[in-house]
Parts: structure tokens; sequence; C-alpha cells
């Protein structure tokens, strides 16, 4: 396509020849001879010039660094989103139904909307309705009393428990596991474990991704609610009666302890964990490796392996941290000192 009408499907400002023909998309170590390209920052400058890309989307910082004079520039004030819609411009497909393959097994009472794809080896159980132009790839196992929007995409060996909703333009990736029950067991008289029957469900709301392998517990009561709009990374355990917020996203090997309520626009990074029945206030960020063990302020930055503090307490306190030995023998000389 034209330079030009790129820069209207990413509502970036041109600067520079619009009648340039684009070829594709790319990242800066990958870009050919007439591709379009991201830069971030200044430090990558120099590469994306010697990279012979025909054109750079950048931030309005870098439109006037003279390392790009004489370039053609889409400029965006979000120019990572500019880029993600570049990519979406060149590779994202129309969707086109398949049909549905002879050997779909569907249960008594259940349907399957229009234009679906519906590839070989699928399950569907009793009293489940699929929605329009829904693509459920091979290996999936859908259980009964359940719900999946319009639009939505399950990927391959895909596991969905009874009384499971799901909706519209969702994308679940392989080897989810959606209403499993939930970790709930309390000694008996002999000291055997008993276990609660989890009889709650899941409800994922629309436009919602969740990575491969990931698993959604059925609520023991109630629900377990992925708001709209939430991303998950791959392998994040969710737990029963757990609740995210719309728009957060959560990084790999998260864990989220029974109860635990997250708000809106949080930012999890990955191997954090929680405990149970903590809240976790809108627009939080939590960094990587994190133990959350009381509930969270909205827009707090919470840092630090166990528990999680302010996040700026926790680097002062690393940086005394490294240096323990030196501080110890200082110590132990002035001690020495005022004994004698």
């Amino acid at each position: 396509m034209k330079l030009s009408e790129l820069s209207e499907r990413i509502k970036a400002q041109l600067r520079g020849d619009g009648e340039l023909e684009i070829s594709g998309v790319n990242s800066l170590d990958g870009v050919c001879a007439g591709q379009v390209t991201y830069v971030a920052d200044a430090a990558r400058l120099r590469q994306a010039v010697e990279s012979g890309a025909l054109a750079f989307i950048v931030p309005a910082n870098l439109v006037d660094n003279p390392a790009l004079a004489g370039q053609s520039l889409l400029i965006a004030k979000d120019a990572k989103l500019a880029f993600a819609r570049a990519i979406a411009a060149f590779h994202a497909k129309p969707y086109k139904s398949r049909g549905v393959s002879p050997d779909l097994v569907l249960g008594e009472n259940s349907r399957v909307g229009a234009a679906c794809s519906i590839h070989p080896r699928v399950t569907i159980g009793r009293d489940s309705i699929i929605g329009d132009c829904v693509t459920l790839h091979p290996g999936v196992v859908i259980g009964d009393n359940c719900r999946v929007g319009d639009n939505t995409v399950i990927f391959a060996n895909v596991s969905i428990y009874d009384d499971t909703q799901i909706g519209a333009r969702c994308r679940i990736h392989s080897g989810v596991v959606i209403g499993s029950d939930g970790f709930s067991f309390t000694p008996d008289e002999e000291g055997r474990q008993f276990k609660l029957l989890q009889v709650g469900r899941v409800v994922i709301e629309d436009d919602v991704e969740i990575g491969a392998n990931c698993s959604v517990d059925r609520a023991g009561f109630g629900e377990t609610r992925i708001r709209r709009g939430a991303k998950f990374d791959n392998l994040i355990q969710i737990g029963h009666n757990v609740e995210i917020g719309e728009n957060t996203v959560v990084a790999a090997l998260a864990g989220f302890s029974g109860g635990t309520t997250v708000g809106r626009n949080c930012i999890i990074a990955g191997q954090i964990g929680t405990n149970q029945h903590i809240i976790v206030g809108d627009g939080a960020i939590i960094t990587a490796r994190t133990g959350v063990t009381k509930s969270v302020e909205p827009g707090k930055l919470m840092g630090g392996m166990m528990p999680a503090m302010d996040y700026q307490q926790w680097r002062k306190s690393q940086v005394l941290y490294a240096r323990l030995p030196e501080l110890f023998e200082r110590l132990k000389k002035l001690e020495k000192k005022l004994s004698s």
C-alpha cells in the first residue's frame, strides 16, 4: 500500500512522500528495503537509518533528531500502538468460514451458530450454545451448559468444563483449561483431606485473550470472572472466585490465590503470587517476582520478593542489602572500639 494510506490506517502524521509504495512491515532487526519499521528511542537511530527501511514509525520526541533528516516518517503519539496497527494492516486475515467438520460430536439441545469454523475432533456437550463465526480448532472439548460468544477463537486442545460462559471476540490459546475445580480441601476427623465441592462457574467477558496452558478455576460458589479486555500471557493460574478487572494485563507464571480481586488497567509482571482474598486496586503495577501478601492501593507501584512493599522503598532496601557485609564489619569495629 502507499505510505499515505498506511498513515491513515495507523493514525499517524506523515512526513515525507506519501506516494511511496510499502511492501510490508518488520521489526528493526529484520527490516528490509521497501518496508516500514518502528524506532522506539534515540539509541537505535543509527541502526534504523542503516537498515534501508523505506519509512519509520517514530514518537514525536524523535522527529527533530538530525539522524532522521530526509527520512520518511510516520509520527504517532503512541508509536508502539501505531506499529501494532501497521502489523495488522499487512498481516490480519479477514475471517472466512471453513464450515463444520462432519466428525463434530454435538450434545443434545446444543447448537452451533452461523458461519462457524469447526475443525475435526471437536466435542460439545449438552445444552451448550456456540455463537456465530466461532472457530474451534482440533481437540477442543466444551462441556454441558456452556456459552461461547460470536467471533471467538479457541485453539487446539482447550478444555472447557460445564457451565462456563465465554464472551465475544475472545482468543483462547492451546492447552488452556477453564472451569476446573478450585483448590479447596479441609481435613476430616482422621486427618484425611475432604474436598469442598466447587459448585460455581467461570465467566469470561468479551475481548479477553488467554495465553497457552493457563488454568482458570471455577468458583466454590458464585463466579470466577475475567472482565472485558483482560489479557493473559502463558502459564498463569487463576484460582477460584478470583476477579480480574477490565484491560488488566498479566505476564507469564503469575498465580492468583482464591478470592483475589484485581482492578482495572493493572499491570501484573511475571512470577508474582498473591495471598487469598486480597484486593489490588485499579491501575496498580506489580513488578516481577513480587509476593503480594496484603491489599494494594489503586495506582500503587509495588515490588519486592516477600512481602511486597512500596517499590522505591524496596529499591533502597536492595542497595542496603548489597552493603550488609561492609556495614556488618563497620558495626563490629565500632562495637569493639566502644567496648574498649
